[in-house]
C-alpha cells in the first residue's frame, strides 16, 4: 500500500512541476528581447486630446495596440518624457489578432497647454512607436 502512495505522490509532483513550468513559460517574456521574431502592430489612435483639465485632476487615457502580425507582440517597455505620465500595461505577450491596452495616467505639474510623448518599445521593425497626450491645464 505504501508503494502505491509513493508512486501516486511522484506522479502528482511531476505533474505539478510540469504545470508550473508551463505557466512560467507563457507568463514571462523572453529574456533576449532583441532575438524575438518581428511582428506588426496597428495603433488606431496614437494621439489623445484630454481637452481642458483642472490642475488637481489625474485623467487617464487608453491607447489600444493590435498585433496584426503572425508572431507574439512583446511590449518590452513604455517610456515617457517626464514623471507626470504613468503608463500601465499587462506584461504578457499579445498573440496575433489580439489587442492590448496601455493606460496612461496624467498628473499635471504646470498650467497651460501640454504635449506629452509616450514611446512603446516592442518587437516590430520600427522598435519605438510614438503616442501623444495633448490638452490644456487650468487651475
Amino acid at each position: 500500500m505504501k508503494k502505491k502512495h509513493f508512486i501516486l505522490f511522484i506522479v502528482l509532483l511531476i505533474t505539478s512541476l510540469g504545470i508550473i513550468a508551463t505557466w512560467f513559460a507563457f507568463a514571462t517574456q523572453p529574456d533576449n528581447f532583441s532575438s524575438a521574431p518581428l511582428t506588426t502592430i496597428e495603433i488606431p489612435q496614437d494621439s489623445i486630446n484630454l481637452k481642458t483639465i483642472r490642475y488637481d485632476e489625474k485623467p487617464q487615457a487608453i491607447f489600444t495596440l493590435k498585433n496584426t502580425g503572425s508572431h507574439p507582440l512583446l511590449i518590452k517597455n513604455v517610456l515617457t518624457t517626464c514623471g507626470c505620465t504613468n503608463p500601465q500595461w499587462e506584461k504578457r505577450p499579445v498573440l496575433p489578432g489580439q489587442t492590448r491596452e496601455i493606460i496612461v495616467t496624467f498628473k499635471p505639474n504646470s498650467l497651460g497647454r501640454f504635449t506629452k510623448k509616450i514611446q512603446v518599445l516592442c518587437n516590430t521593425t520600427l522598435k519605438l512607436h510614438d503616442l501623444r497626450l495633448v490638452g490644456f491645464v487650468t487651475e
